[in-house]
C-alpha cells in the first residue's frame, strides 16, 4: 500500500509541475517589437549614451581642477532633457510597455485591465493539486495501512 501512495503522490506532484512550466515559460517569453519601436529605442540609447559622456566629461573637467561654466551645465540639462524626450516617446511608441492606462479610478488602480479567469482556475487548480499531494503525503508518513 505505502508504494501505491508515493507512486500517487510522486504522479500528483507531476502533474502540478507539467501544469506550471507551461505558464511559466509563457510569461518570460520576450515581446515581440515592431521597426517604430526599435528606433525609438535606439534613439533613446543614443541620448542616454551622449548625456553619459558629457557627464563624464563633466566629471573630469571638475576632478582636474577646472570649473565648468554656465555652457557645460545648459548642454548637461539640455541632454538630460532630450534622454527623457526620447525615452518617453519609446514607452509611447513600444507596445509591449506597461503603462497606465485612463483615469485613475478609487480601488482599481490605473494598470488595472481586468482579470483573466483562466488564471485564477490554474491557480485553483495547482492549489487542489498541491493540497492532494500534500494530504496522499500526510497519509502515507502516519503509517496507517488501511
Amino acid at each position: 500500500m505505502r508504494s501505491i501512495n508515493t507512486l500517487l503522490g510522486t504522479a500528483l506532484l507531476g502533474a502540478t509541475v507539467a501544469l506550471a512550466a507551461p505558464a511559466a515559460h509563457a510569461a518570460t517569453a520576450l515581446p515581440q517589437t515592431t521597426p517604430a519601436c526599435a528606433a525609438a529605442v535606439a534613439a533613446a540609447e543614443k541620448a542616454q549614451s551622449a548625456y553619459d559622456a558629457a557627464v563624464a566629461d563633466y566629471k573630469k573637467q571638475v576632478a582636474a581642477g577646472g570649473h565648468p561654466g554656465k555652457a557645460e551645465q545648459d548642454n548637461i540639462a539640455a541632454l538630460q532633457n532630450n534622454v527623457n524626450l526620447t525615452a518617453s516617446d519609446a514607452a509611447r511608441i513600444c507596445p509591449d510597455s506597461k503603462v497606465p492606462v485612463g483615469p485613475i479610478h478609487t480601488g482599481v488602480g490605473s494598470t488595472s485591465e481586468g482579470t483573466n479567469s483562466g488564471d485564477i482556475a490554474l491557480g485553483a487548480g495547482l492549489l487542489a493539486a498541491v493540497g492532494a499531494g500534500a494530504f496522499v503525503l500526510r497519509r502515507r508518513h502516519s503509517g496507517s495501512q488501511a
